[in-house]
C-alpha cells in the first residue's frame, strides 16, 4: 500500500516521485549528515483525497497525520497546540516556483492567541512573537481565504515602528478582516489550522484559492496527478534573542550574473530590520557556521549541477537546513552558470543545452541585436563589428567567433552546432536582414521574399505603373527602372552569404496588393469632376489618365484575390516581372563570381498547384540563366525548387519532385489552407476563444500543427525522397521556432528550418535539443530491447 505520509528520515532517493524534489533534497542532506528540521511529506495522493473529501477523511488517513505530528513532538519535546510548550509548523508546497506573486507557504502554523505568548517567552522578545503572529494571519488569510494582500497592507500601513500596542491592534484588525472577507473567524483550533493549511497549500499549486471557507467546502477542486506535488511540513525553529539564532537564505552563485560566490541574507531572531549586512556579519562573527553553509552549497551544486537556493535556520548556534531548491536566475546568470558547470565537470554539454529556454536567448539578445546598434551607438549598445570572411574560406570552415554576443551564449551556440542535424537558415526581406542573419549564425537564406523589396515606398510606384501599362513595351520600360534595384539587393545578399545557399522566392504577392486602392482613385476622380477646371489642359489630362487607371484596375479586380493571380500564376499574365527578377538574380551572380564570392542561388517557385506549372517556370529559369550567365554558368550551380503551400501540392509530391531540386514548405500558407483559416481573421476573432475552450490546443500560426499540417509535410517528404533520393527539403514560417515544432522537423528528416533572423540563435539551440533528445530516446529503446531479449 502506498504511503500517504512519509517521515523525512524514512525517505530514500527512490521515493522522489512520492516525496517531491524538495523532500528528496532534504532526505539527501539527512543521509549526508546535515541537520534538517524534523518533518514529513504529505504525498499528492493524500492531498488529493483530502481536498475531494471535503475534510471528512477515513480513520486510517486521519491516523497517519496524527502519528506524523506525534513523531515530531517526540523529536522536539514540544506539543502541537500546547499552551506552555507549543510546536509550530511550516507548511510548504513541494512544487518549485509555482507563481512569482502567489504565496505557497504558511509559516508558524499553530500560533493562536495563547501560543503566541509562549513564543514570546521562549524567544525573549514579545515584539518578535507578535510580528510572527501578524505575518501568519496575513499568509493564512491570503492562502486559505483568497483575501488580496492589499487589504492587509492597507490595515498595517499605520504601523510606523516596533510597538506592542500597535501590533496587538493590527492583529485584531487582521482577524476581523479574515472573518469579514472569509465569512469564518480565524480558527484558534490548531488542528483545523493544519488541515486548512495543507488543503490551501496543495490547491495553490494550480488554482487561485477560494474567497471563503464556504466556497472551499462547496467547490472541491480536482487537480491532476501530472500537475500536483506533495506538501512539505517541518517544525519551526526560532531560537532566542540572546543566543546566536536567526533565519536566512543563501544562493550559491550571483542571481544576476551567475558568478561564483555565495550571496543572500541573514536575519537574527528579533531583528527583522537588520537585513542589509546580516550575512556578512555571520561570516565575520561565526566563520565556522559560515564555512558549513558554503560546504552545503558546494555539495549540493556538485550533486545537482544547478545553482542552489538554501533556506537555513540557526538556533542557539546550531545550523539547520530548512529547504533547498534550484535558484531563480536571470537569463545572463543561467547561461553563465550553465557554461561554468560544464567547465567544472558537473554536467555535460548536452545537459547544458537542454536547460536553455527561448526566454533566456531573447533576454540576452535584447541588447546585442538591435539593428540600430550596427551603426548607432547612441542608444548605449556597442556597435556590432562584422568579421570579414576571406574569399577562399569554405562554409564548413567558418565560425561565429565574431558574434557580438556574450561569451557564454556564443559557446552554447557552438556546442549546439556540434550536435544539431538541422541546418538553420534565415527569412529575409531586405539585404540588411541578411547581414543580421549572418551575424546571428545563419547557414544561409531559406526564404528571400522579393515582393517585400518591390513593395517599398520608393519602388511600388514603378511596379504599379508597369502593371497598369497598356502594352508590353510600356511594362518593360517600367521594369528597366526596377532591374538595377533588384540586382543591387541580390548582390548585397550574395556578399553577406558568401558560400552559403540563398533561396530566392520569385514574386509571391496577390495581384490586388500591387494595385492602387480603387476607392482612393474614385474619390480623386469625383473631386476632379466636381472642380470647374475642365478647360485647363493639365486638369483634363489628369482626369483622362485617372479614368484609364480606374478602368485598368477594375479589369484586374478579383473577387477572391488571395486565391487568384499570384505567384507563378501571376507570371502567366505579367511574364515580364519574372523575367526581370531572374535577370537581376543572374546578373548579381555574375558580378559576385567576378568579385570572388561563392554564389549559390536557389530559385523557389511559389504557389505551385500542378507539376506542369513548375515545369514551365523551370524552363524559363534555365532560359534566362543561359542568356545571362553565359560561360559563367559553370561557376553558378543554381537550383530550382517548389514551395509547397497547398494540400494538393503536398499530396502530389511524387510528381512535383520530378521537376524540383528542393522542397520548401511554407508553414504559414499551408496552415491557412489546411485549416481553412484566414490567419488575420482567425487570430482576431476566434482563435483566442478556441484557446480558452480548448477546441484548438495551440494557435497553429504560433506552433506547427503536427497532427494535420505536419502529416502533410511528412507525407510529402517521404514521397519526394522516393522519387528523388537527393531531394533537399526544408520548412519556413513564423510558427516553427519552438521546441515541439523543431523536434518534429528533426524527426521526419527535414534538411533545414528557415526562420526570422532574430529567431536563429534559439532555433540553433532547439535543433540541438531535438537531436540530443532523439539520440537518448533511441538509446533507451535499444537498451530496453536488449533487456527484453536478455
Amino acid at each position: 500500500m502506498t504511503k500517504r505520509v512519509i517521515l523525512l528520515e524514512e525517505g530514500t532517493a527512490e521515493m522522489k516521485g512520492l516525496m517531491g524534489s524538495k523532500g528528496a533534497a532534504l532526505v539527501e542532506l539527512i543521509h549526508a549528515g546535515w541537520a534538517v528540521p524534523a518533518g514529513f511529506v504529505v504525498t499528492s495522493e493524500y492531498c488529493r483525497e483530502f481536498c475531494t473529501r471535503l475534510g471528512h477523511l477515513s480513520g486510517e488517513v486521519e491516523e497517519a497525520l496524527v502519528n506524523a505530528i506525534r513523531h515530531l513532538e517526540q523529536q522536539t519535546g514540544k506539543f502541537f497546540g500546547h499552551p506552555e510548550n507549543p510546536l509550530l509548523l511550516a507548511v510548504r508546497t513541494d512544487k518549485n516556483r509555482v507563481s512569482v506573486a502567489a504565496t505557497q507557504s504558511l509559516l508558524n502554523v499553530g500560533l493562536n492567541d495563547v501560543t503566541v505568548e509562549e513564543l514570546a517567552r521562549q524567544t525573549g522578545d514579545r515584539l518578535y512573537a507578535l510580528q510572527c503572529y501578524l505575518d501568519y494571519l496575513k499568509q493564512y488569510g491570503q492562502l486559505v481565504y483568497g483575501i488580496p494582500s492589499e487589504f492587509f497592507t492597507e490595515i498595517s500601513s499605520h504601523v510606523k515602528g516596533p510597538d506592542e500596542g500597535e501590533l496587538e491592534l493590527t492583529i485584531t484588525e487582521f482577524k476581523y478582516l479574515i472573518e469579514a472577507k472569509g465569512r469564518n473567524p480565524f480558527p484558534q483550533d490548531v488542528q483545523l489550522q493544519l488541515k486548512e493549511a495543507i488543503r490551501a497549500v496543495y490547491q495553490s499549486q494550480n488554482i487561485k484559492s477560494s474567497r471563503s471557507q464556504d466556497e472551499i467546502m462547496r467547490n472541491p477542486y480536482y487537480i491532476s496527478s501530472e500537475q500536483s506535488a506533495p506538501v512539505l511540513i517541518q517544525t519551526m525553529i526560532h531560537g532566542t534573542c540572546e543566543d546566536l539564532s536567526g533565519t536566512g537564505t543563501i544562493y550559491t552563485r550571483n542571481l544576476l550574473t551567475g558568478e561564483r560566490g555565495v550571496t543572500g541574507q541573514y536575519v537574527p531572531t528579533g531583528n527583522a530590520s537588520q537585513t542589509d549586512h546580516g550575512l556578512e556579519r555571520l561570516r565575520n562573527d561565526e566563520p565556522e557556521l559560515y564555512a558549513r553553509l558554503l560546504e552545503i552549497g558546494s555539495q549540493l551544486e556538485m550533486r545537482k549541477g544547478e545553482v542552489q537556493e538554501i533556506t537555513f535556520v540557526i538556533e542557539s548556534g546550531a545550523l539547520y537546513v530548512v529547504q533547498t531548491q534550484p535558484a531563480r536566475l536571470s537569463s545572463t546568470a543561467t547561461l553563465r552558470s550553465t557554461v561554468d558547470f560544464v567547465h567544472e565537470g558537473l554536467i555535460t554539454k548536452e545537459d547544458a543545452l537542454l536547460r536553455i529556454e527561448p526566454g533566456h536567448i531573447a533576454e540576452v539578445l535584447k541588447h546585442h541585436t538591435d539593428p540600430s546598434s550596427i551603426s548607432d551607438a547612441s542608444t548605449g549598445n556597442l556597435p556590432i563589428q562584422l568579421q570579414p570572411v576571406t574569399n577562399d574560406e569554405c562554409p564548413a570552415s567558418k565560425n561565429n567567433s565574431g558574434l557580438p554576443l556574450s561569451a557564454d551564449l556564443q559557446l552554447l551556440l557552438e556546442w549546439a552546432d556540434e550536435v544539431k542535424e538541422l541546418t538553420i537558415l534565415a527569412n529575409v526581406d531586405h539585404p540588411q536582414d541578411a547581414l543580421t542573419a549572418q551575424i546571428l549564425g545563419a547557414e544561409g537564406i531559406g526564404l528571400c521574399r522579393t515582393e517585400h523589396m518591390l513593395m517599398s515606398a520608393s519602388r511600388l510606384p514603378f511596379v504599379q505603373k508597369m502593371i497598369l501599362a497598356d502594352s508590353e513595351s510600356e511594362r518593360r520600360r517600367g521594369l528597366e527602372r526596377l532591374l538595377p534595384m533588384q540586382q543591387s539587393d541580390f548582390e548585397q545578399i550574395f556578399e553577406a552569404m558568401d558560400g552559403y545557399p540563398v533561396t530566392i522566392r520569385l514574386l509571391d504577392s496577390p495581384l490586388h496588393e500591387l494595385l492602387p486602392d480603387l476607392g482612393v482613385l474614385e474619390r480623386r476622380q469625383e473631386w476632379l469632376q466636381g472642380e470647374e477646371l475642365h478647360e485647363q489642359r493639365d486638369h483634363q489630362i489628369e482626369l483622362e489618365e485617372l479614368e484609364r487607371v480606374i478602368r485598368r484596375v477594375s479589369e484586374l479586380h478579383e473577387r477572391n484575390p488571395t486565391l487568384g493571380q499570384q505567384a507563378c500564376r501571376l507570371s502567366t499574365v505579367f511574364p515580364e516581372i519574372v523575367d526581370m527578377q531572374l535577370e537581376a538574380i543572374f546578373r548579381a551572380a555574375v558580378k559576385g563570381i567576378y568579385q570572388g564570392w561563392w554564389v549559390r542561388p536557389e530559385i523557389m517557385i511559389p504557389q505551385i498547384g500542378h507539376v506542369n506549372e513548375l515545369q514551365e517556370m523551370r524552363d524559363l529559369v534555365d532560359h534566362v540563366a543561359d542568356q545571362v550567365l553565359g560561360e559563367e554558368k559553370r561557376h553558378c550551380h543554381y537550383k530550382v525548387g517548389a514551395m509547397i503551400e497547398s494540400p494538393r501540392t503536398a499530396l502530389t509530391a511524387t510528381h512535383i519532385a520530378r521537376q524540383a531540386d528542393f522542397f520548401s514548405f511554407g508553414a504559414d500558407e499551408l496552415t491557412e489552407k489546411t485549416f481553412g483559416y484566414s490567419r488575420q481573421e482567425a487570430e482576431k476573432r476566434f482563435l483566442q476563444r478556441d484557446k480558452d475552450s480548448r477546441t484548438v490546443t495551440n494557435n497553429p500560426f504560433h506552433v506547427l500543427d503536427t497532427e494535420g499540417v505536419g502529416q502533410l509535410v511528412e507525407m510529402a517528404v517521404v514521397q519526394g525522397l522516393i522519387r528523388k533520393p537527393y531531394l533537399k527539403t526544408g520548412i519556413c514560417g513564423e510558427n516553427i521556432v519552438d521546441l515541439e515544432s523543431i523536434t518534429f522537423c528533426h524527426r521526419i528528416g527535414l534538411d533545414y528550418v528557415s526562420c526570422l533572423p532574430e529567431q536563429i540563435p534559439y532555433a540553433r539551440i532547439a535543433a540541438a535539443q531535438a537531436a540530443i533528445t532523439g539520440q537518448r530516446e533511441a538509446a533507451n529503446t535499444q537498451n530496453a530491447d536488449i533487456s527484453t531479449i536478455a
